[in-house]
């Protein structure tokens, strides 16, 4: 990446459509998913882009390598029939290398012990977990999922939709257990209802697929397609940005300002966005507040005797993502254990740490077996999920907005389309539309 002091801090826009060295249509703040994607879509255009990021391009999406294990900050899966996997294709990002993950003998934690968890209708009649007549009204709720119409269910939380269903508690909260496990949150009760299940529809229809090299292989793509299109990294932070009007718009760095067409924010939370703007962002307040986890990542030696183990009535997701992905050096295994925080959660973290290595030894990990570690005590899943209040998918906040002139969004929080990665995308490619816009009519006038 370049640096910004080695390079022209002031640039201006010119207001011919020729050719200017000077020119900059496009900055992105932020070199994430949805800051690459917004990059690549408006150089793609033709438009001279210029992404800021200080750190390391892919943010919460990059991995790292620990001993030849790649440790993706998380579990991260791609959501098949997503919206964020059609648009990655378009872009020249290659996602299909990995599988999906193991699920058969997939066990699910009840009361401190395990038990089968329901698969398909063979296992859900094998489970001990449930009456027969749970049984029966579980299997009914989830024959009919698919056909769910996820825009009606808009404005409705997810808890007033199960209670809905007249399910016994432990019935309820295995359903619970299949939201917290397709959006990555502990209280999916407070969600808007239509995104909940329109995650879940996709976790029980076409699945995820862990990607060998883990979401650095998204990372990497999109880094190769910006680059192609003339996109420029320069390695600097924003300290501030001041929306457009009668001028464009200048973003503020330790450097100097840099002005251009249009600013794409895409910095994760609707907090760092609104403390760039030094406003709040309409619609972030209708938003949960940002999800966080703890994660355990562990090296081993070999697969454990449970590859997968979900909490039900708890908020534990364990998971092994090598194998099936190429993640570990041969013959061994990566493994997330995490824990989806609740809002105002009380463990320290030495004892959620303490928390999420029982469940890995309960999945018949040892210490032995663990050849490297990390833990992340306070891992950002999403910058916030859509709620029943807000309206759902459609409240979040929007992509560009008449009171942010020349300020567009993107994020896992921006948007009206999809949850996690494909919102981040979603939304991503959508600022990066709207960028090219403005710039070609800056330059037209």
């Amino acid at each position: 990446m370049t640096d910004l002091s080695h390079s022209d801090t002031h640039a201006t826009i010119s207001h011919s459509s020729g050719p200017s060295a000077d020119l900059i249509d496009v900055i992105v703040v932020g070199g994430g998913l949805a800051g690459l994607v917004a990059a690549a879509t408006a150089a793609r255009s033709g438009r001279r882009v210029v992404v800021l990021d200080p750190h390391r391009l892919g943010g919460r999406a990059r991995v790292d390598d620990r001993k030849g294990f790649r440790f993706n900050r998380g579990p991260r899966a791609l959501y098949l029939g997503g919206a964020g996997r059609p648009i990655l294709d378009s872009l020249g990002v290659d996602t299909r290398a990995g599988a999906s993950p193991a699920v058969p003998q997939s066990q699910g934690r009840h009361q401190g012990e395990l038990r089968l968890l329901p698969q398909g209708p063979g296992s859900l009649m094998r489970t001990p977990l449930l009456r027969p007549a749970e049984k029966v009204r579980v299997g009914l709720l989830l024959t009919k999922f698919p056909k769910l119409d996820t825009k009606a269910l808009a404005g409705t939380s997810f808890g007033a939709f199960l209670a809905e269903q007249h399910l016994g508690p432990t019935a309820a909260d295995l359903v619970r257990m299949l939201a917290r496990v397709a959006t990555y949150a502990a209280e999916p009760d407070a969600a808007d209802a239509g995104a909940v299940v329109g995650n879940m529809q996709l976790a029980l229809a076409e699945g995820v697929r862990y990607l060998d090299g883990g979401f650095q292989a998204i990372v990497d793509g999109l880094q190769a397609a910006a680059a192609k299109a003339g996109v420029e990294f320069r390695a600097v932070a924003a300290t501030s940005v001041q929306p457009g009007g009668s001028a464009p718009p200048v973003v503020h760095t330790a450097q100097g300002p840099i002005s251009a067409a249009s600013v794409v924010l895409a910095t994760g939370t609707p907090a760092a966005a609104a403390n760039l703007l030094g406003a709040p962002i309409l619609g972030a307040e209708l938003l949960t507040a940002p999800v966080t986890a703890a994660c355990l990542e562990l090296g081993l030696r070999r697969s454990p005797r449970y590859p997968v183990v979900f909490g039900i009535g708890e908020p534990l997701y364990l998971s092994t993502h090598c194998p099936p992905a190429k993640l570990a050096p041969p013959g061994h295994a990566v493994v997330h254990v995490m824990r989806n925080h609740a809002a105002d959660e009380p463990l320290e973290h030495h004892e959620q740490r303490a928390w999420l290595w029982a469940a890995a030894q309960q999945a018949g990990v040892t210490e032995d077996d663990v050849v490297e570690q990390r833990f992340l005590a306070e891992m950002v899943v999403t910058g916030g999920m859509p709620t029943a209040v807000g309206g759902g998918l459609p409240g979040r906040p929007a992509v560009s907005s008449p009171e942010r002139p020349g300020i567009l969004l993107a994020g896992d929080w921006v948007g009206a389309v999809g949850l996690l990665a494909d919102a981040a995308v979603a939304s991503g490619a959508v600022a990066g539309q709207h960028a090219a816009a403005l710039a070609a009519t800056m330059a037209t006038t």
